[in-house]
């Protein structure tokens, strides 16, 4: 992969490494600490519909601001929840802590994805993308490994490491090239008419890699090292499924053709979860497969949207709080699965069963109605 970029492209790229080493160090070995603290599994699940909801306010809230200020308040808001889950004595702070987390998710990603793809030439979005995603796997190979070890000795070093972070992070902030971002939900909302269901099922389907794999992984493995591996080697799949699409993607300009097999092996996959719920053996396989058509998912969806609009500071906000209403609904039915059922089985077939309708939805706009054409 080749990227001849501007010198406010590597600037982000290198704020985008910190702050993702930032996060990861600090929250990927979170689920023992919180099991540890007496948390069942279901009150954690909430505590991801508390997350995604505290995004989807401040979605429909803050539609005036600017990169360099956004920014920061990710970064305050970041280690402000650090701070109030140390000695989590009681539910109140968890859940405070996790609608804060879930602000600091907006006040990043909303203007990172709009800097990055601005400063992306049209030709090298497909690369671009790829390194976007990419970035979080490389990171993410080493420092749940490393806050992992650390946790066991002392969960105290996780606490010092991630404030020392905290500070490299938002001392880079101002390297970064500002801008505003002024949208109106109905307009934004409107701008993606034509790639808005799509971005929906994504997010419902959200559900499984950011709050139940997680969560659900913690009847197999309970400490901290093992869960840091675990989460390690995922992210190294990841990689190698990155490195795989890089050999393809660019010898075929259609990228609306890599999302039929794509989605439908993610739905099939997904549907076989209900087999892997007592044995760690076939849940480590099922959740490599999915870990190696993830990142080729979000890539190549991710390109597809950027290939269908044009103006990004309109239509990436709206792209957000469709995948943020879906990620919440999605969260939410595994919430009352994790609650109704001892062993979660039929959140992953109505997740699957969103993922199905991704490709068959594409193919009736573009094969049957011929409503749509996409790139």
């Amino acid at each position: 992969m080749q990227l001849h970029m501007s010198k406010p492209y590597y600037n982000l790229i290198t704020f985008y490494v910190i702050f993702l080493l930032f996060g990861s160090f600090s929250t990927s070995i979170l689920p023992t600490y919180f099991l540890e603290q007496g948390l069942t599994l279901n009150q954690m699940m909430l505590g991801k519909v508390i997350y995604f909801f505290g995004q989807l306010i401040f979605l429909f809230t803050l539609k005036n601001l600017f990169a360099k200020f956004s920014w920061r308040m990710a970064l305050v808001t970041s280690i402000a929840y650090i701070f109030l889950i140390i000695n989590l004595q009681s539910l109140v702070p968890f859940y405070i802590g996790q609608f804060i987390s879930g602000t600091s998710l907006f006040f990043f990603f909303v203007f990172y994805n709009i800097a990055h793809f601005e400063l992306t030439p049209k030709e090298k979005t497909a690369n671009s993308s790829a390194l976007m995603f990419i970035l979080p796997s490389l990171v993410s190979i080493f420092a749940p490994l490393a806050a992992g070890y650390l946790a066991q000795l002392n969960i105290i070093f996780i606490w010092i490491i991630s404030t020392l972070l905290f500070i490299v992070c938002f001392y880079l902030v101002k390297y970064q090239t500002d801008f505003q971002v002024v949208y109106s939900i109905k307009q934004s909302l409107g701008e993606i008419k034509t790639t808005r269901i799509f971005i929906f099922l994504e997010g419902l389907w959200e559900a499984l890699p950011f709050g139940i794999i997680p969560i659900y992984t913690l009847f197999f493995i309970k400490e901290p090292l093992p869960f840091g591996l675990y989460l390690s080697y995922l992210s190294f799949i990841s990689i190698v499924a990155n490195f795989l699409l890089g050999r393809f993607s660019d010898k075929i300009r259609k990228r609306v053709i890599f999302l039929y097999p794509i989605t439908l092996a993610i739905a099939i996959v997904t549907f076989l979860f209900p087999l892997s719920t007592n044995n760690l053996i076939v849940w480590v396989f099922l959740t490599t497969l999915l870990q190696l058509l993830i990142p080729i998912f979000w890539n190549v969806s991710t390109a597809f949207f950027v290939d269908s609009h044009t103006d990004l500071k309109k239509t990436i906000p709206g792209r957000e709080i469709v995948l943020a209403i879906g990620r919440l609904i999605g969260l939410a039915l595994a919430f009352i699965s994790f609650t109704i059922e001892k062993q979660p089985n039929y959140i992953f077939l109505v997740l699957g069963l969103f993922m199905l309708l991704y490709p068959v939805i594409l193919y009736i706009r573009t094969k049957i109605r011929k409503s749509h054409v996409y790139l």
